[in-house]
């Protein structure tokens, strides 16, 4: 799967979470594995 639709896949979710006030360790690991994939993006863009 691109890079691109696994942001937004990813940001989806964690907005998701966001809204229904999950647990708040579930919203960082969201947030954790949402950083993983923009780094990744990143690292693309960049060679």
């Amino acid at each position: 799967m691109s890079t691109d639709l696994l942001i937004i896949r990813n940001r989806n979710k964690l907005e998701k979470l966001i809204e229904e006030n999950a647990d708040y360790k579930l919203i960082l690991r969201q947030s954790k594995r949402l950083d993983m994939y923009i780094n990744r993006k990143m690292k693309e863009l960049r060679r």
